[in-house]
């Protein structure tokens, strides 16, 4: 396999990944403020953006959810 080839398949999965984070970003039921600027950090910022929106952005908002229910 050609390095062109690998490159190639690695900025697709990354595409891939971003369009499910922006998917799961805007189904959120963060305020739309919020929304916009991880959409923007995720898109601007790919692989530094998609890793802080993994820790900081679906967990943040579940945690919350449990304490609420609690």
């Amino acid at each position: 396999m050609e390095i062109g080839t690998i490159w190639i398949i690695v900025a697709a999965l990354i595409i891939l990944l971003e369009i499910w984070a922006i998917w799961h970003i805007i189904g959120s039921e963060r305020r739309a403020e919020r929304k916009m600027l991880w959409i923007v950090f995720v898109v601007w910022v790919p692989i530094v953006g998609l890793l802080a929106w993994a820790v900081r952005g679906p967990r943040a908002a579940k945690g919350r959810a449990v304490l609420e229910e609690k």
